[in-house]
């Protein structure tokens, strides 16, 4: 994967300043999305289920762990009213916290006395719409509520657990029912490109007033893992929205009042608005934003000059697709540009290979390739568009090496423009595309031996597999040096061993592992903060799914997750659609009709990025 680094226009906002400035403070006026997250959405339908509805300890119990879902500043009174004037009077006024929690096990156990116990994993908590890792992320804890029926009012909770007189629950079920999942962006440190951040809206805000919840998500800042090595926030004094817009002639009005200078500023104003576009307007909505600096002449912005501010925008409906087959590489017949030669590689190079990949961004294709044999090598190079690449081996790598992967790439013609990474004796090594010496990438709390590794489309975020755990971070290619940030393990449904990963989308993973039952493999999307998960291939078989890879869904289709993946097990590929279909030689071109019995099938499926 890569990072496109921002087309001169955006460079030079640097020179500017960038995002809203000291001193601003945001009033939304005017219309608001018609469309968009939570679009339509009756809040009637959208709202927990209330404690009256329980019919038995049970069900409370179950609409209990829904109840914070919503408004953040009511939740501590739907959970209230849950409990009897005893429990309330112990549950201290105001809690903010809301724990995010998975249970496991037999999920509820009712004993004697009105007891009801439960297992549970804390996920993380929620703030501000983000769902962030807490210190007992991952942690098992066993809950224990006193639960009394009173004649003609129905069920209530009478005991709480200690632990909770200023926590509130909220059960994963409960965050993926009751809200809606959202991306805000920020821009990165430098100051190129936008940087996606997963949120949670709640279904029971109106399309009117989810302008008014964004912006105020943005004021907050990324999430705590985005900063402060990748993405900042809006600059310090920048206040919350007043007012609730209501939809207006299909455009959303934004009026900042702060520093006249602003309005005059024609770069920064530019790069603010390009967030906003990309926060308020890329799902279905307005076509319009009206920027408006207080005393100022208003700015209108229309159609969709934006999107090339963030390079997921790059990523094309179809991919072109490859496999590799006995030692080469090979296009896919159902491939866009099937007939084409393969990018940038010379056909004396296009042999003994087990592992390549490809990023073509503007004018020029990088290529990186794993030969096979004892003398296994990493060969790079990179060449402009329709011209063969020289390959250069790089050192300084030990073996057995991984698959590689482009991680940033340029916009520009420059070509030592990128870095790639490439797992090499359980180690993360980067390389660049002249060959040079290769580098341990270094990262804090490295958990053990890393056999996976995937680059998200802005270049900057990492999931990784390392002792069969999945982890997100962050990467570092400033200073001279690659690194990662301190990894977060993140703890998907339903898996007992993480053995491949791949970015599925700006904010879900592409996930294979051992299933719950202990025996199958299974591959999953699960979003970017571990909480959430849908099934993909319930089954792949007993053997090790060895390798995962997909084409990530561009966020303006408005997918969570990609249409096109890939995995391998057994040395056999899949292709992954409504069902998984084996890669046979006949879906190759130039691969021989009739193969030559006991020739190994096609392996080591990969797109053009």
């Amino acid at each position: 994967m890569r990072r496109l680094l921002a087309v001169a226009a955006l460079a030079a906002l640097l020179l500017g300043g960038c995002g809203i400035p000291d001193e601003t403070r945001v009033v939304v006026v005017g219309g608001g999305p018609s469309g968009g997250v939570g679009a339509g959405q009756d809040p009637t339908q959208a709202a927990p289920n209330t404690r009256e509805s329980a019919g038995d300890s049970k069900q409370l119990l179950q609409y209990f762990l829904e109840a914070a879902a919503g408004d953040p500043e009511t939740a501590a009174d739907r959970v209230k009213a849950f409990l009897t004037p005893g429990a309330r009077a112990s549950f201290e006024a105001g809690p903010t916290e809301v724990r995010v929690i998975r249970l496991t096990g037999d999920p509820l156990n009712l004993q004697n006395g009105g007891v009801v116990t439960f297992n549970a994993q804390t996920i993380g908590t929620l703030k501000n719409g983000s769902l962030e890792r807490s210190a007992d992320s991952g942690d098992k804890t066993l809950y224990k509520f006193g639960i009394e029926q009173v004649a003609g009012q129905g069920f209530f909770i009478s005991q709480l657990p200690p632990q909770l007189n200023r926590v509130l629950l909220l059960s994963d079920t409960a965050l993926d029912q009751f809200y809606q999942r959202h991306t805000i962006y920020f821009w990165n440190t430098e100051n190129t490109e936008l940087i996606p951040d997963l949120r949670y809206m709640p279904r029971s805000v109106n399309s009117a007033q989810q302008p008014t919840t964004i912006l105020n998500w943005l004021v907050g800042g990324p999430a705590g893992w985005l900063t402060p090595d990748v993405a900042h926030g809006l600059p310090d004094k920048s206040d919350v929205p007043e007012n609730v817009p209501i939809v207006t002639n299909d455009t959303l009005t934004v009026t900042l009042s702060g520093p006249p200078a602003l309005a005059g500023d024609a770069k920064s104003l530019d790069h603010l608005r390009r967030q906003l576009q990309w926060s308020l307007l890329s799902t279905p909505g307005p076509s319009t934003l009206e920027l408006k600096i207080k005393g100022q002449d208003t700015t209108r912005y229309s159609g969709a000059d934006y999107l090339d501010s963030n390079p997921a925008d790059q990523l094309v409906p179809t991919p072109q697709k490859f496999a590799i087959y006995n030692g080469a590489i090979h296009r896919m017949v159902t491939s866009p540009q099937a007939g084409d030669p393969i990018p940038a590689l010379r056909a004396d190079d296009n042999k003994g290979i087990i592992a390549a990949a490809m990023s073509s961004p503007a004018s020029r294709t990088f290529v990186a390739v794993v030969t096979s044999g004892k003398n296994s090598k990493l060969r790079v190079g990179s060449a402009a568009s329709g011209t063969q690449a020289t390959l250069h081996d790089v050192r300084g790598l030990p073996v057995p090496l991984g698959r590689p992967v482009w991680a940033v790439t340029s916009v520009s013609d420059d070509p030592q423009g990128a870095t790639g990474l490439i797992t090499a004796n359980g180690k993360l090594y980067s390389f660049a595309p002249d060959g040079s010496l290769g580098g341990p990438v270094s990262w804090q709390g490295q958990p053990g031996p890393i056999t996976a590794v995937s680059v998200a489309p802005d270049g900057y975020r990492v999931a990784i597999v390392a002792g069969g755990m999945l982890y997100r971070a962050t990467l570092d290619t400033g200073g001279g040096s690659v690194a990662l940030s301190t990894p977060e393990r993140l703890f998907p449904p339903d898996f007992r061993q993480v053995t491949a990963v791949a970015w599925s989308s700006e904010t879900y993973l592409a996930v294979a592992g051992v299933g719950a039952d202990g025996q199958h493999y299974q591959v999953a999307d699960v979003s970017v903060d571990g909480a959430l998960s849908r099934t993909r291939v319930q089954d792949a078989g007993g053997e090790a799914v060895t390798y995962l890879t997909a084409y990530p869904a561009n966020p303006t289709s408005h997918r969570e997750n990609a249409d096109t993946e890939s995995y391998e097990t057994a040395g056999f590929a899949w292709q992954v659609s409504s069902a998984p279909v084996a890669i046979t030689a006949s879906d190759l071109v130039g691969a021989p009709a009739n193969p030559p019995k006991g020739q190994a099938p096609p392996t080591a499926p990969f797109y053009l990025f």
